[in-house]
């Protein structure tokens, strides 16, 4: 787990705590900068409680709350309980924010900075390891969508131009780890969703701005092949798999998760003014329908539907929001599964932060963010590093599987999906947003 804006990792505990304390924090690393550093703590340390208080049954969350108040307070200060070889009491100082405002404010520079600092400067792109191509697209769309917060002529211009010129270069492309164990591992199907996304908004926002008509004109001829391909690489029962080839190393095909993503770049590409063709569309959406669960959640797939799940629920509500078509008799049910389970956003997936966004665009769509923030406003503050950048967190579902995606694909990844998330009252990846009313395509294709 996190330590949150104090930097370092610990593990939960629950046994041989000093006292009342019911659960506490044993220290596995300390980051060379940060409060935890500079108070003292060290590998091995347990931190039993914060301020006048010993943890009850959840130390991590527990000391989000006391991190939060730290924060506001005049003098930033934070005692820690810890027990080392004696019991101790550490004070850590951390950084001031006279409200929430003041702390996105700052939230939103350093992690701004920090992806300016890790984009390549030459290509554009991000590096990773991941099906290094679809990965690389996809994190550099994100980072275009984080920039654009700032607007497509603002302080990032550069890098949005860069990010924007990589992304046409590499989206639908994957020429590395085609094939796991004999089974396809065509992944291409994740960069046409992201790419379209982001190329989107960023058209959009170029063609409100009054920018460069020549490179809107490009970045809309680029989108308009990204929804060709879309439909091309859809399975014949109107799904998505992670790419066309046939069945992958986990021995299926087509899953509903997929199709959000590519039904909400769609959506994104019809309202940046490039026409979405409603016929090819509806067996699309019908999917999604036929993947509804009896609670009004949204299943794995049409043929092994298993269970509902949060995040993949706010997933097609957000694919249906992004083309207008919220509408469909499914949508009512699904909002009544998803305003139950907000506070399960983080569960059920070994991507979880993905989910995290999803959740968080669902609730910025119903006017419900308070909600969001009521239930996960904890965890946004923990997985909060000191350099503003965000960490991976291990949930159940994580664990169980023996691997969280957040973690192998990268700090970037985390970063810029909690970074929307803080900045979706803004205004951020509007499109993706979408809208409960029936949209109509711009006469722009």
């Amino acid at each position: 787990f996190n330590l949150g804006p104090l930097g370092g990792k610990a593990n939960v505990v629950k046994s041989g705590l000093p006292g009342e304390a019911k659960s506490g924090l044993k220290i596995a690393e300390v980051y060379k900068k940060g409060p935890a550093k500079s108070t003292g703590l060290k590998v091995g340390d347990v931190i039993y409680g914060a301020g006048d208080k010993v943890f009850g049954d959840d130390a991590y969350l527990e000391l989000a709350d006391a991190i939060l108040q730290a924060e506001g307070d005049e003098a930033h200060t934070l005692k820690l309980k810890v027990k080392r070889k004696d019991e101790l009491e550490l004070t850590a100082t951390l950084v001031h924010y006279a409200d929430e405002g003041a702390r996105r404010k700052a939230i939103r520079a350093g992690a701004l900075k920090w992806l300016a600092d890790e984009q390549d400067s030459k290509e554009g792109g991000f590096y990773s390891t991941m099906s290094p191509e679809v990965s690389q697209v996809v994190l550099t769309s994100l980072a275009g969508l984080c920039w654009l917060t700032e607007g497509v002529d603002g302080d990032y211009e550069k890098n949005i131009d860069l990010a924007a010129d990589f992304v046409m270069d590499k989206v639908g492309e994957q020429k590395q780890y085609k094939k796991l164990a004999g089974k396809n591992n065509n992944q291409t199907n994740w960069s046409l969703a992201y790419g379209g996304i982001f190329l989107a908004q960023l058209v959009k926002d170029a063609e409100s701005a009054d920018y460069s008509r020549s490179k809107v004109n490009k970045w809309r001829k680029k989108l308009k092949w990204i929804r060709d391909r879309i439909f091309k690489q859809c399975e014949d029962n109107g799904g998505f798999a992670h790419g066309p080839g046939g069945e992958n190393i986990l021995g299926y095909i087509h899953f509903e998760a997929m199709s959000n993503f590519c039904l909400a770049a769609l959506g994104c590409i019809n309202a940046a003014g490039v026409e979405v063709d409603a016929e090819k569309l509806a067996p699309l959406l019908k999917y999604v329908d036929d993947c509804q669960m009896p609670d009004g959640g949204i299943g794995y797939a049409t043929d092994k539907k298993w269970f509902s799940e949060e995040g993949r629920t706010a997933g097609a509500m957000n694919a249906f929001g992004a083309l207008g078509v919220a509408d469909r008799a499914s949508y009512p049910k699904m909002k009544a599964y998803f305003e139950k389970n907000i506070a399960q956003a983080f569960s059920g997936h070994s991507t979880p932060t993905m989910h995290q966004l999803s959740v968080a665009l669902c609730c910025k769509r119903h006017g419900i963010m308070d909600k969001y923030w009521e239930s996960q406003r904890r965890e946004f503050t923990m997985v909060r590093n000191p350099d503003f950048t965000f960490a991976y967190r291990p949930t159940a579902e994580t664990v169980r599987m023996g691997d969280n995606i957040d973690r192998d694909i990268g700090p970037v990844w985390t970063t810029c999906q909690w970074l929307l998330i803080s900045e979706l009252e803004n205004g951020a990846a509007s499109l993706w947003v979408g809208t409960l009313e029936t949209a109509k395509a711009d006469d722009g294709d």
